[in-house]
């Protein structure tokens, strides 16, 4: 099954933080996580169900070359991405309030 996808507002954010951090520390770097992001993106629709539960019903794909996770949700036929965080961060209260305020 193909998903269309849908972002929640946050996740251009997410990715110019991540970017614009790495971009401080060597140049170039950052526009190859949103890279690897965009890559994610385009596969997600297709492998959507290939990601397991993390908590409630949010799914995490992790970016192959960096410490973030792509973290969605399967609505119907949509998958919404949530956010894209850095595995250290405590997430799970973060994207609950994403959660609960899409739509």
């Amino acid at each position: 099954m193909r998903f269309r996808l849908d972002f929640h507002s946050l996740v251009p954010i997410d990715l110019a933080e991540a970017s614009a951090w790495y971009e401080r520390r060597e140049p170039g770097v950052g526009i190859r996580l949103e890279s690897e992001a965009k890559m994610v993106f385009r596969r997600l629709g297709d492998e959507a169900l290939l990601y397991a539960v993390r908590f409630a019903d949010v799914r995490r794909v992790n970016l192959p070359k960096f410490p973030y996770g792509v973290f969605y949700i399967i609505a119907g036929e949509i998958v919404v991405v949530l956010g894209v965080l850095h595995g250290a961060q405590d997430t799970e209260e973060e994207l609950r309030r994403r959660r609960e305020a899409y739509p």
